[in-house]
Parts: C-alpha cells; sequence; structure tokens
C-alpha cells in the first residue's frame, strides 16, 4: 500500500524554517516601515514650509491674501 502526504517531521521541519524566515524578516520591514513613516514626515513638513512662503511671497506681490 502506496500512502501520499507528507509525515509529521516534514510539516515540523517547513514550520520551524517558517518561523525562522519571519523573525528574520519582520524586524527588518518594520524598521523599513519606521523610517518610511519618518520621511514622509519631513517631506510633509518642507511642503507646508514652502506652502506657507508661497502664500507670503503672494501676498507681498498682489497685496491679496487668501489661504484658501
Amino acid at each position: 500500500m502506496k500512502r501520499n502526504g507528507f509525515t509529521l517531521i516534514e510539516l515540523l521541519a517547513v514550520i520551524v524554517i517558517l518561523a525562522i524566515i519571519a523573525l528574520i524578516a519582520v524586524p527588518i520591514i518594520l524598521n523599513i516601515i519606521g523610517d518610511a513613516k519618518k520621511e514622509s514626515l519631513e517631506r510633509s513638513k518642507e511642503l507646508y514650509i514652502d506652502a506657507v512662503e508661497n502664500a507670503i511671497v503672494k501676498e507681498n506681490f498682489t497685496s491679496e491674501f487668501n489661504p484658501i
């Protein structure tokens, strides 16, 4: 009689390998996400400053200030 399928040892080996990969990958991915959030905040801050400066320049040239 021929049996198809995996043994318990084979399944446990695959689970252990996947767990090791997850232990290595998760901190790396979390660091990448954290760095992306910091860079996004910096870029948003720069764009906000640029928008304020442009509004000030526009007011000085046209004497019309409309922040909306």
